[in-house]
């Protein structure tokens, strides 16, 4: 007996099955289901200020600025924290309150070290994306050699090195400076740097310019070890 080829009405109700199949699949139906409108997001809002060049110690040309979202829409009156932990830099307003579009600005005033910083703004309550990170890079003043950062050794309120992490810009001289206590710096890991020398008390100090980008670690090795205690870390870009 011969196989009887489907007619094109076959064809074209076999074509509307697979339509309603798919329309039934975990992935939802053909027109989408479009944004949840209780879903709060927060993100930047462009022009954002995110990766700004600017001088250290003073503030950014522009804002920065995010938008917090409840669905598609802004959402106005959420609270907002600006925050950075770069050596003398600051944010204003640092908290503030989203208009009716839904935007957040604050000025950046830049730290004093020269290098890349960094801040965030949160917000208040649940919004995904939060908090929205911003970067900067802070230049030397006058557009000369970045400036000299100093590192305090102290004991008193703990074995400590102050700040123990910096960001600095290649060229720059680090000298670390004893203020109490019995200790030295000694490079640990790639790449690497003279160390001190032998544990000491104060008066004392030790500089080194770092030329090459990388993360360098160093630590005590009275206080602390490579991973724990009285360490530090630089990093150079």
């Amino acid at each position: 007996m011969r196989r009887m080829r489907p007619t094109g009405f076959t064809a074209g109700l076999l074509a509307v099955v697979a339509v309603v199949a798919c329309s039934d699949s975990d992935g939802g139906d053909l027109g989408g289901r479009g944004p949840d409108p209780a879903a709060r997001s927060a993100r930047r809002a462009e022009p954002s200020g995110n990766g700004q060049t600017g001088t250290a110690g003073q503030d950014l040309d522009a804002p920065l600025r995010i938008v917090v979202l409840r669905g598609a829409s802004p959402e106005a009156g959420a609270v907002v924290t600006w925050s950075t932990s770069a050596n003398g830099a600051a944010l204003t307003p640092n908290v503030d309150t989203t208009g009716p579009d839904g935007i957040s600005t604050s000025i950046w005033h830049l730290g004093d070290e020269a290098g890349t910083q960094n801040s965030q703004a949160a917000v208040a309550g649940e919004a995904d994306g939060a908090p929205v990170p911003f970067t900067a890079t802070a230049e030397a003043p006058g557009g000369g050699p970045p400036g000299p950062v100093e590192i305090r050794l102290l004991s008193r309120g703990g074995n400590r090195f102050d700040p123990a992490n910096v960001t600095i810009a290649a060229g720059t001289t680090v000298t670390w400076t004893w203020v109490g206590g019995f200790h030295d710096v000694t490079a640990t890991g790639t790449p690497g740097f003279p160390s001190s020398g032998a544990p000491v008390a104060p008066p004392e100090s030790f500089s080194h310019t770092f030329t090459t980008p990388g993360t360098y670690l160093y630590f005590c090795t009275v206080h602390g070890s490579p991973t724990a205690g009285m360490r530090g870390t630089i990093v150079v870009q």
